[in-house]
């Protein structure tokens, strides 16, 4: 079944002249593609805002050597805010590792605050970047990498 032509007049005309696909793969990259223009992830004006920007917040504040509270407020509010754009896009698209990124970095940005108003002095801002270093990668790649980019219906 070649009508895919039909569903996506929006894909250039050589792919809609060379794709001829079954139904069902049919249904399914119909499905991914309708998905794909509600991720956050896959727009890059709102990866940088929901992401890259908050992100680079963190990095300037850890490299100014502010103090504890005020590190403790800005980390928590970049990393609540991302926490729940994550969860935003989960809901909105079904973007997998975005279920499992969003509560980490509501989790990140409350270990933030407790640091910063020092409820918790055994963990430092320090360890905090390379627990978020080494874990946002892991996060964002393992689900995806185990389920699949969207969650199932």
């Amino acid at each position: 079944m070649c009508g895919i032509t039909e569903l996506h007049s929006d894909l250039p005309l050589a792919i809609r002249q060379t794709v001829c696909l079954s139904e069902k793969q049919e249904q399914k990259l119909s499905k991914k593609l309708e998905l794909g223009s509600r991720d956050w992830v896959a727009d890059k004006r709102r990866f940088i805002l929901a992401w890259g920007l908050p992100a680079s917040v963190i990095i300037a504040t850890a490299a100014m050597q502010l103090t504890p509270i005020l590190t403790g407020g800005i980390w928590a509010l970049t990393l609540s805010w991302m926490g729940f754009a994550c969860l935003k896009n989960a809901r909105q698209c079904g973007r997998m590792h975005c279920f499992f990124s969003g509560p980490y970095f509501l989790i990140s940005g409350a270990a933030a605050l407790a640091i910063g108003l020092q409820w918790i002095q055994i963990i430092t801002f320090n360890a905090l970047g390379i627990f978020l270093l080494v874990g946002t990668p892991v996060v964002c790649l393992l689900p995806e990498f185990a389920w699949g980019t969207y969650k199932q219906k």
